[in-house]
C-alpha cells in the first residue's frame, strides 16, 4: 500500500508539472486529471510488477452462476438507472430541472455516444483502486476504517471545487456517501461487478446530464443539486436508497460469500 501510495503521489506530481504550462486549466483541475493516470500506472505496477497477483484476487473473480459477476454487473447498472431516473424525475416533476437540449448537436452526440467507453474503463479503473486495492488492503486493520478513508480519499479525488465553499461541503458529503455505498457493494458480494456497474452509470449520467437538461432556480441546489449530481438532498436520499437496494438484494440473491472471498485475497 505505502508503494502505491508513494507511486500515485510522484506521478502525478511529476504530470502536473509538465501539463500545468500547456493548458489554462486551475491547477487543481489538471491535479485531478493526472491522478487518473497515475492511478492507472500505479496500480499497473502495484497488483502485477510489485505483487505478481492478478486482477481476479482483487474482486474481479467468477462471472457466470446464479451470484457471479455477470449478474451483479446487470443489477448495478439497473440500480445506477434507478437512482438517476429517481433523481431527474422528480427533479422535472417538481419544475426544478427542465429538458434542454444543448445547441451544439455535434458535441451532444460526441458525449452521448463517445463516452459510453470512458464511463465503463473508468468504473473498472477507479473500482480497482478505491474498492478493490485501498478498501481491501485497509480491512485488514477495521473494516468501518476501511471504508470511511477509501469513501473520503474518493470523495476528494473527485471533488470539483478547488476553495470550500458551501457547494463543495455538499458535493464532498455527497462523494463520501457514494464512496460508501459503492463500498457496501463489495462487502456484500465480495466482487466489483456491481460497483462497477453503478459507478459507470453515474459517471456517464455525470457528464452528459449538462448536455440535456439544465436547473431552473440555482437557490434550489442544496435540494436537487447541480450537474454533478451528487450535491443535494434529493442525490443523497437517492444514494442511500441505492445503498438499501443492495443489501436488499444481495440479501434476497444469497450472492454475499465472505469467508471464500477472505481465503481468495489471502493466496
Amino acid at each position: 500500500m505505502g508503494r502505491f501510495v508513494l507511486s500515485l503521489l510522484l506521478i502525478s506530481a511529476i504530470l502536473t508539472l509538465l501539463a500545468a504550462p500547456w493548458t489554462s486549466l486551475s491547477w487543481w483541475k489538471v491535479f485531478r486529471r493526472c491522478v487518473s493516470i497515475a492511478a492507472a500506472l500505479s496500480l499497473w505496477l502495484c497488483i502485477r510488477r510489485w505483487e505478481g497477483r492478478s486482477l481476479r484476487a482483487y474482486g474481479l473473480g467468477a462471472w457466470a452462476g446464479s451470484g457471479g459477476g455477470k449478474r451483479q454487473l446487470r443489477f448495478g447498472l439497473g440500480l445506477g438507472l434507478a437512482a438517476l431516473g429517481m433523481m431527474l424525475g422528480i427533479g422535472v416533476a417538481s419544475g426544478a430541472v427542465r429538458f434542454e437540449l444543448t445547441p451544439d448537436r455535434v458535441r451532444l452526440w460526441r458525449t452521448v455516444l463517445g463516452f459510453v467507453p470512458v464511463a465503463a474503463l473508468v468504473s473498472v479503473l477507479e473500482e480497482l483502486v478505491f474498492r478493490g486495492l485501498l478498501l481491501q488492503r485497509l480491512m485488514a486493520c477495521s473494516t468501518p476504517l476501511a471504508v470511511g478513508l477509501s469513501s473520503a480519499c474518493y470523495a476528494l479525488v473527485h471533488l470539483k471545487e478547488s476553495t470550500f465553499t458551501a457547494q463543495a461541503s455538499r458535493e464532498l458529503g455527497g462523494l463520501f456517501l457514494l464512496g460508501v455505498v459503492l463500498s457496501l457493494s463489495y462487502l456484500r458480494t465480495r466482487q466489483l461487478y456491481l460497483a462497477i456497474g453503478l459507478h459507470a452509470v453515474l459517471a456517464y449520467g455525470a457528464r452528459v446530464n449538462k448536455l440535456v437538461i439544465a436547473f431552473a432556480d440555482p437557490s434550489n441546489a442544496w435540494l436537487v443539486g447541480t450537474s454533478r449530481l451528487v450535491d443535494g438532498v434529493l442525490a443523497w436520499a437517492a444514494l442511500a436508497g441505492a445503498g438499501g437496494c443492495v443489501l436488499w438484494w444481495t440479501r434476497r440473491m444469497g450472492v454475499t460469500n465472505p469467508g471464500r472471498a477472505l481465503s481468495s485475497a489471502r493466496r
